[in-house]
């Protein structure tokens, strides 16, 4: 059966996730990778197998052999490449945050649609195979009605020297980090709209708590409310030292659940020399390490591309918070988030852009 062939725009970390994912699943392949960098590309090319590198994205979303596009760019560049890849007839998968504005989101889920194309969001965290427990558990009643829910997504930096300009990312944590726990939080309570959001963030620059270099904020707490009053606070910061923090935890009216699929590793290593890697955003491996024995697959990344692929070739929606109305719906709370930082008060929601 003929493989599902899928461009890659950019060559930086989140096209490496998707490469890697591309290279797990039988029915799919990677054709061709375009980067502004001709060397970077190439070299990405030789190192995943690729047979076409180019530094000319707009090539690759006009190519007949091309079925998918991933669009692993700035987030300031998602709209224009993924509605250019629709209006060719190519199914995106977008990686988070979906835009930088509610209206590049509305134009982007306006493309696939008119197309007759699929737009699919590429939230880690909805296929983490710990996280995906984690939810089957919330869903089978067993600890009862969520009333709160704590995510965290916290690091001591960030991979991608775009994620540090509000230019190339939108905003700072609010934006870039915090939609994998609102993302991961929206996907439990399908069904209950939540109603307001009220957030405190750092100023960014010199206001910042650690990074004064990012003109983005390094640092943001957000409370939403839902219409059944269950709350969830979201945590979201570049401060936090020790490696790469993904958590969650989860209180209902009959249990709680607590998980940390960053950090959960069965592995327990201490070396006075360092590993070569051990965990995403570590800064040291040296002393007790935890290393990660597949951090691709337990964060999500292999199943989250074998899902898109599945339901290309199937023919099928993804599952819920997966594709590009999951993913405005997690950038309209980003978006009052922001509202309400300039407000000083609760945004309600739905949110409006001014």
């Amino acid at each position: 059966m003929k493989k599902i062939r899928v461009a890659i725009v950019g060559a930086g970390f989140s096209a490496e996730t998707h490469a890697e994912g591309l290279r797990r699943c039988p029915d799919a392949e990677a054709v061709a990778v375009s980067s502004h960098s001709r060397e970077r590309a190439e070299d990405f090319a030789r190192r995943w197998g690729i047979q076409t590198a180019t530094t000319k994205w707009h090539e690759l979303v006009d190519r007949s052999d091309v079925d998918v596009v991933s669009v692993c760019v700035p987030t300031n560049l998602h709209c224009e490449v993924a509605v250019a890849a629709a209006s060719n007839r190519k199914h995106v998968i977008c990686e988070k945050p979906l835009a930088v504005s509610l209206e590049e989101a509305d134009r982007m889920i306006a493309a696939a649609r008119d197309n007759r194309v699929r737009l699919f969001y590429a939230e880690n965290w909805l296929f983490a195979p710990a996280m995906q427990r984690v939810a089957e558990i919330v869903k089978s009643g067993a600890i009862g009605k969520l009333l709160y829910y704590r995510g965290r997504e916290c690091s001591g930096d960030t991979h991608s020297r775009y994620s540090r300009q509000k230019a190339y990312a939108g905003g700072g944590t609010l934006i870039h980090m915090s939609v994998h726990p609102l993302g991961f939080l929206l996907s439990l309570k399908e069904g209950v709209p939540p109603v307001s959001v009220y957030a405190s963030m750092t100023g960014g620059g010199e206001q910042n708590l650690m990074h004064p270099e990012y003109d983005g904020e390094d640092f943001t707490l957000a409370l939403v409310i839902f219409a059944d009053r269950s709350r969830g606070l979201i945590e979201a910061d570049f401060i936090t030292k020790g490696g790469l923090d993904d958590s969650v935890e989860i209180f209902g009216s009959e249990g709680t659940i607590k998980a940390n699929f960053s950090q959960g590793s069965p592995i327990r290593a201490f070396t006075t020399k360092g590993l070569d890697y051990a965990m995403e955003k570590v800064e040291t491996t040296v002393g007790w390490s935890f290393p990660m024995p597949d951090e691709r697959r337990s964060q999500g990344w292999v199943e989250e591309i074998e899902h898109f692929m599945t339901c290309v070739k199937e023919d099928r929606d993804p599952r819920y918070g997966a594709d590009g109305a999951g993913g405005r719906r997690v950038l309209e709370i980003v978006s009052a988030g922001y509202a309400s930082v300039r407000e000083g008060r609760p945004v309600a929601l739905p949110f409006v852009s001014p």
